[in-house]
């Protein structure tokens, strides 16, 4: 239903008879000029961040439920605001991600770095965990040792040394090895796994002010 004028909001009446309407809806001219802005929703949840931190310490003073059920109730109404933000704000930093045109970018203020990990799954346990055994043998001069003697003086045959390493990974486990660690030995985890792009991430530092940095000379 379309709004009506009120009866103080006639085209050819005052300015002072605008200003006495009441009607929250009221279509006039006079009032759609001097509407008020609509709030700045970013600037509300600072705000009330804010106002949440001054007024904790009352808040949690008046739950005196000797069984912590209001504060309970206080600490996951807190919890369920945040999962919400922290919803909102990965919805903001993948659409920063993609609005960017280069992985780091800097305004007089902000110095903006984004990033793309990656997704691996379907690890060749086997695979991976045979090449670091030779791999270390290797790097420590052992490959094709023909023996080792212990503290003992008993000569303990270089094959064994294989199982040695092979019998720690097995305690380990087969989780994902650290591909860093893996680069170390000069192999390369997408030999060992289905890759594909993961998720975008997006780091922002706010820049010191330079005028902020000493006082006058």
């Amino acid at each position: 239903m379309t709004a009506t004028l009120s009866g103080f909001c006639g085209i050819t009446n005052p300015m002072e008879s605008h200003d006495r309407c009441a009607k929250a809806d009221c279509p006039c001219i006079h009032h759609r000029m001097t509407a008020a802005p609509a709030p700045d929703p970013l600037a509300g949840v600072v705000d009330a961040v804010d106002r949440l931190g001054k007024a904790l310490p009352g808040l949690m003073a008046e739950c005196t439920d000797p069984a912590g059920t209001d504060l309970a109730e206080l600490f996951v109404t807190m919890l369920e605001a945040r999962k919400a933000l922290q919803a909102l704000e990965r919805d903001t930093e993948v659409a920063c991600a993609k609005a960017m045109l280069d992985d780091v970018a800097e305004t007089p203020t902000l110095r903006i770095e984004r990033r793309r990990g990656t997704e691996r799954k379907a690890w060749d346990h086997a695979g991976w965990q045979r090449d670091v055994r030779a791999k270390a043998l290797q790097a420590h001069g052992l490959k094709g040792a023909q023996g080792v003697i212990t503290a003992t003086g008993e000569v303990i045959d270089g094959a064994e040394l294989y199982d040695v390493l092979q019998a720690v990974q097995d305690a380990h486990g087969a989780g994902a090895p650290k591909t860093t660690a893996l680069r170390a030995f000069g192999l390369d985890a997408r030999d060992y796994c289905d890759s594909s792009p993961g998720a975008w991430t997006v780091r922002v530092t706010r820049m010191a002010d330079e005028t902020d940095k000493g006082g006058a000379a």
